[in-house]
């Protein structure tokens, strides 16, 4: 008898650890109809995976199959040329030479420039809700501008374009995340793929908006004179995948579900504003006990075993990191938000090995200053009604959170 497996299931989007638990004890590498891949749910296994060579990122030729059958594009279709050229979906050498060219956006002095300018933008965001408004929702009024004002001011998005940029990444989304079925066409899909790489050009060239001078794009584009490690095409497709990463629901659905544990959680809000030890572990505790980014992908590159279980040459593997998150083998109480936690920096939320999130310092500092300018202002929140989530389980995040502030 074949295993049905329940994570493709958007009602469990609310709470899926249970479900989680569950599959770690009896079922933790297991076939996932709804996904066409692999599922593997414990911590162990996650880990090793992302840091086992058999196991490729390039994978997308196999999900453009998997999401739209029969469907060929030719090697110079805009769809290979991103996904054949960006860090997230090539495997070194590479990867590696397309890392070390994104070095210059990424250095110590510039990460220092960065947690000014985010500190900054979280005090102004959180100062901007009026002085007797006692509710809001958490959401549409922090969560979801908290990384609109930094792309500005810390990744150098021109603010005039962002009415351009979004709703183009909101229709690549569904592509790059959930299940099988798709509610835009692929060439609908491939469209807004070109129109933001034309974009990306463009402002590498100086046609588009005014980037702030110390941001990561204007980083970036200053080193291109020395850059020996990419092409300008190559550059450009990083500058899309930067783009598509800034707008995802990722530092959305940390920053909300992040207030969401606080608001249920009160006495972590006393010990964030009076331990510094905890404050300064919040960035970890959030996206553990509450990852945005539920699972990632990887490709067998030939016959494997995970877990006891065989895994063919070619089959995708969903790396399941918010089950990993809660293994009670590696997290004591690990259903329990917990900001004094000795090893919340053990998740996997922002992977390991070769494919760690090059932005996982930039998205730690959001967190960080975001809730260091909330409980400065505010020394309570509670919710204020039922908490709405979205329904793709891959980017877990919240539509709506109605908070009262006291």
């Amino acid at each position: 008898m074949v295993f049905a497996s329940p994570l493709s299931d958007p009602g469990i989007v609310p709470n899926p650890y249970p479900v989680y638990a569950d599959l770690a004890k009896n079922n933790p590498v297991h076939w996932c109809e709804g996904l066409d891949a692999w599922a593997v749910m414990r911590y162990e296994d996650c880990a090793a995976a992302m840091k086992d060579s058999r196991l490729k990122a390039d994978r997308m030729e196999e999900v453009l199959q998997a999401k739209f059958e029969g469907r060929a594009v030719r090697p110079d279709n805009i769809y290979h040329q991103f996904t054949k050229n960006v860090m997230m979906y090539t495997d070194p050498p590479v990867h590696d030479a397309l890392r070390r060219s994104t070095a210059p956006g990424f250095t110590r002095a510039a990460h220092e420039f960065y947690s000014d300018v985010i500190k900054k933008v979280a005090t102004d965001l959180v100062a901007s809700i009026p002085t007797k408004q006692t509710e809001i929702d958490a959401v549409a009024d922090l969560a979801l501008e908290m990384p609109y004002r930094a792309s500005v001011h810390a990744f150098g998005v021109p603010e005039e374009d962002l009415d351009f940029i979004v709703p183009r990444v909101n229709i690549l989304m569904t592509y790059w995340s959930g299940t099988l079925e798709q509610p835009v066409s692929f060439d609908s899909l491939l469209e807004n793929l070109t129109d933001l790489h034309t974009y990306s050009l463009e402002l590498v060239q100086g046609k588009r908006g005014k980037v702030l001078p110390d941001t990561v794009i204007a980083r970036l584009a200053a080193s291109q004179e020395t850059n020996v490690d990419s092409t300008l095409e190559q550059t450009i497709h990083q500058l899309v995948l930067l783009l598509i990463a800034l707008y995802a629901p990722t530092t959305p659905g940390s920053l909300s579900s992040g207030m969401k544990a606080f608001a249920e959680n009160p006495e972590q809000i006393e010990l964030f504003r009076t331990d510094q030890a905890c404050a300064d572990n919040v960035g970890n505790e959030v996206v553990r006990y509450n990852a945005s980014n539920q699972f990632t992908w990887r490709l067998a590159d030939t016959s494997i075993e995970i877990g006891g279980v065989k895994i063919d040459k070619g089959q995708c593997v969903a790396l399941f990191l918010g089950a990993a998150n809660r293994d009670p083998s590696v997290f004591e109480r690990p259903n329990e938000f917990d900001l004094s936690r000795s090893n919340s920096g053990k998740h996997l939320s922002f992977g390991v090995g070769l494919h760690s999130c090059l932005g996982r310092q930039i998205a730690t500092l959001q967190l960080k200053w975001f809730y260091n300018a909330l409980f400065s202002r505010y020394s309570k929140i509670g919710l204020a009604g039922d908490p709405v989530w979205n329904t793709n389980l891959e980017f877990r995040s919240l539509k709506s959170l109605p908070l009262v502030l006291g």
